[in-house]
């Protein structure tokens, strides 16, 4: 039923979300009967009866909700297409008819091999006894067009279709609640571009994939992401791309304390990372071959952990951070220093050397301090923490839960509380407030990435006993007074 050239497509396993939400545990039901009640007093009997049964059997409606529901992108469709599995057509047809008592959609039509009908006119519904498909079109022209091409698609083989596509049978093979794969032609233009660094830009962005799943557990919930490509040249670029960054060694956790709002460790490989960019036209473009060892130089001395931590944040003070990086040298810094001029630093702006290897930038509105001590480079904004730099912490993050999950992996980043959400909880308000009682149900916020090129992102609940999205629906059904 999907199109061959569909650029994304997600599986939605509506089974297994309604399970996970709850939805079909006992203490709901008496949520079902007020819903039901309320709905009774403005529909007729026959009507009722009909949706009564869907609320008790979702199946009643004829559409196999067991099976998965797919949603997909592509250059024949205007917008997302839904495309379900039909489990029994004149289920479907009754279900359909109470619609159109309710004004929701209009009366079903017939044509050659198949049925549709639209809701709230710019919703196309094609279907037949296997499938039904969802679409939007404005206008009769579009409408035609779509009917015309559903249509099609009703009778196209599996050969022609999308499950001959590598990437969706890769997608298939996932475990999430919410499975899905996308080319980069349907990727948002800021991911293509970070995707793109290295990359030479003969290279077709198309033949890069990404596959993934959303996936709901106990007190999390997690996102997974993989990028490749069939183009043995592509996958090679993005094997490349991995290389610039290495295992964490976790070098400086004790440096930073357990309040430490949010936290960054990525394993540089300084030589690795310069290749990379090298390959990149523009990146050539603006770094004259006279200067380009002097940079190359530079980014070599970069070899291990850089780590930035967030220390604090206010609203009436610049946010306090800290920094440190391994390194082979201090040529960096000292290369900032000697090139001050070029950097054209504003009236009140200046870079000032304060010993061997130590510096501070001043301005209006901060100072950073930043030098290296025993090959290690470091920044701060807080004068407090610049006296006590490089020195373990009494307390620090070492100890922490999230650090098992950095083991093995280049990238890690954590948000160990939300001082935004805070803050605007501080302006007071309705909105605001339950703004930061959804928030103060997080517990963390992690991301990372691995040399295999697959990423994670995960919302960690303070709660680790109930399924994540069985706590988003509590949440819900409390927010509404339900």
């Amino acid at each position: 039923m999907i199109p061959a050239d569909a650029s994304a497509v997600a599986s939605i396993n509506l089974n297994s979300l309604a399970d996970k939400a709850g939805l079909n545990d006992k203490q709901n039901e008496g949520m079902k009967q007020k819903m039901m009640e309320a709905l009774k007093s403005g529909m007729n009997a026959a009507a009722f009866q009909q949706l009564e049964k869907i609320m008790k059997n979702p199946s009643q409606s004829g559409i196999d909700v067991k099976a998965p529901v797919f949603v997909f992108t592509s250059k024949t469709f205007i917008s997302p297409t839904i495309v379900a599995k039909v489990s029994n057509i004149e289920d479907l047809r009754a279900s359909l008819d109470l619609m159109a008592k309710e004004g929701i959609c209009q009366p079903i039509a017939e044509e050659e091999g198949y049925s549709f009908t639209s809701l709230q006119k710019n919703n196309l519904l094609v279907f037949n006894e296997n499938a039904a498909v969802l679409t939007e079109a404005y206008g009769t022209s579009q409408m035609d067009v779509a009917k015309q091409t559903i249509s099609t698609l009703l009778k196209q083989t599996e050969e022609n279709s999308i499950a001959s596509n590598g990437s969706f049978r890769k997608m298939q093979d996932q475990k999430g609640d919410i499975n899905f794969f996308a080319s980069m032609d349907a990727v948002p233009k800021m991911y293509t571009q970070q995707i793109s660094l290295g990359l030479s830009s003969q290279i077709d962005l198309s033949e890069v994939k990404a596959v993934g799943n959303l996936n709901f557990e106990k007190g999390k919930i997690a996102l997974q992401i993989e990028t490749y490509s069939d183009n043995a040249e592509t996958d090679a670029l993005l094997k490349k791309q991995a290389q610039a960054v290495k295992k964490l060694n976790t070098t400086f956790l004790q440096n930073f304390p357990e309040s430490t709002l949010a936290f960054l460790n990525i394993g540089v490989n300084g030589a690795a990372f310069y290749d990379l960019l090298f390959n990149n036209e523009e990146f050539r473009r603006n770094v004259s071959l006279a200067k380009a060892d002097e940079v190359k130089s530079l980014f070599a001395s970069f070899d291990g952990d850089i780590s930035i931590g967030l220390i604090n944040v206010t609203l009436n003070s610049v946010p306090t951070f800290a920094a440190y990086a391994d390194a082979k040298n201090g040529n960096a810094l000292k290369a900032l220093y000697d090139n001050k001029k070029q950097l054209k630093l504003g009236k009140n702006e200046d870079i000032i050397q304060l010993g061997e290897n130590e510096y501070v930038y001043k301005s209006r509105v901060t100072n950073v301090f930043f030098g290296i001590r025993n090959k290690q480079m470091y920044a701060t904004n807080d004068e407090l923490l610049y006296k006590s730099i490089s020195k373990p912490v009494e307390k620090s993050i070492k100890d922490a839960g999230y650090v098992s999950d950095m083991k093995g992996k280049n990238v890690f980043f954590v948000i160990l509380d939300l001082p935004v959400v805070k803050m605007m909880a501080g302006f007071g308000g309705e909105e605001y407030q339950t703004y930061y009682k959804l928030a103060s149900k997080i517990s963390y916020i992690e991301a990372f990435s691995d040399s295999e090129g697959k990423t994670e992102t995960a919302i960690l609940l303070k709660n680790k006993d109930d399924n994540a999205l069985k706590q988003i629906v509590d949440f819900a059904k409390q927010f509404a007074g339900m």
